[in-house]
């Protein structure tokens, strides 16, 4: 069966009867058991950042018309994927790296930089999913605190460079804390770091702030690489997708370390993430109704003289250092998954946004 790019593209986002359930529809009724709630419909998640307005409704069209694909194996559509990702991204189909999720891709580069052990460096609280796997293999670590705005320390991460280290990880906007670094404060930060040093940068939510992605920059510095997910903006937390931006010669060696590059994705979410990227209308509706209920979120939590931080996310992070009442005990019997305590000096903590109906009962629940 020979299927070239344009009848591809013209099958799996055009006509051909949806399914009379979506996939997505049918897994959605059964919840999770996350060892804090029993499995039922009436859970509200506000504590994984996913988007609580779904998936873009042409991306569920191409998915479900992508399904015929199924038997196939993928040969050329991750191919297509970055050649999309490429023109929106302003950049070419070499920098391009594509992976089931960015967590996948943190892997990916903590194993390469681990190859001959070393020293990686990492700021705390953040997202430092892939930190067990270095110290499994090998390297140790500096870890650094926030300083007393809440904003991840460059001073401190560039202080701490050691003869070894071989990586320095900045999430941006960070997570849990949803602080954003300017541009120019990485840019100038990069700069002055040790070229055979890789700078990650995770890129999950910068989607959600009007400041311009640092791929442009990475055939200038060779040592950066950018991750970005489809798992927030995108509503693709369960389709899993997500990329790497980096000099054509990292990427290179980063696919050396796979079998197969791009296999592990299905040609359904390829087929989703291809559509979701010119659905403006949903783009345009996430963005807008994220600030929305993140206004009301702070301006709830100021009247109840909770402190916060500004975000520049999908999620708030606040402090219960004033709240008298049990925080977690009132969410679990309201059935709220609403995280942990990340800093337990001012016991900060964080909640994920949710529809406005879904905030205002959280509200009612912890008032």
């Amino acid at each position: 069966m020979n299927i070239n790019r344009r009848d591809w593209l013209k099958t799996a986002f055009l006509g051909s009867a949806a399914l009379t359930l979506s996939p997505l529809e049918f897994f959605a009724k059964e919840t999770p058991n996350f060892n804090l709630l029993k499995k039922d419909n009436e859970t509200i998640r506000l504590c994984f950042n996913e988007n609580p307005f779904g998936t873009s409704p042409k991306a569920l069209e191409a998915m479900q018309n992508s399904l015929r694909f199924s038997s196939l194996y993928d040969f050329k559509f991750a191919d297509i994927l970055s050649e999309k990702l490429a023109e929106i991204n302003q950049t070419k189909k070499e920098n391009l790296l594509v992976s089931a999720g960015s967590s996948f891709l943190l892997e990916l580069i903590t194993k390469y930089v681990s190859i001959n052990k070393g020293h990686f460096i990492i700021p705390d609280p953040s997202f430092t999913i892939f930190e067990p796997i270095a110290e499994f293999l090998g390297m140790s670590k500096s870890v650094i605190p926030l300083n007393d705005k809440k904003k991840i320390d460059l001073a401190k991460m560039k202080s701490s460079i050691q003869k070894d280290t071989k990586l320095i990880y900045i999430c941006n906007p960070n997570n849990p804390t949803g602080d954003l670094l300017s541009r120019a404060e990485i840019e100038n930060f990069i700069k002055s770091i040790p070229d055979n040093i890789i700078v990650l940068m995770d890129e999950a939510y910068i989607e959600f702030t009007t400041q311009k992605s640092l791929s442009d920059l990475v055939d200038v510095y060779k040592n950066l690489i950018v991750t970005r997910t489809f798992s927030k903006l995108y509503g693709f937390a369960g389709a899993r997708f997500g990329y790497a931006i980096g000099h054509p010669k990292m990427i290179e060696n980063l696919k050396k370390l796979q079998s197969w590059s791009g296999a592990e994705i299905s040609v359904v979410t390829m087929a989703g993430a291809i559509a979701a990227m010119d659905d403006q209308e949903f783009i345009t509706k996430v963005l807008d109704n994220n600030k929305k209920v993140k206004d009301f979120t702070i301006s709830e939590f100021n009247i109840r003289g909770i402190k916060t931080i500004p975000s520049s996310a999908n999620f708030v992070y606040f402090s219960l250092e004033n709240y008298k009442s049990d925080y977690f005990k009132k969410l679990k019997e309201a059935k709220i998954l609403g995280g942990k305590t990340y800093e337990e000096k001012g016991k900060w903590t964080r909640i994920s946004l949710g529809t406005i109906e879904e905030m205002r009962k959280y509200f009612d629940v912890i008032s």
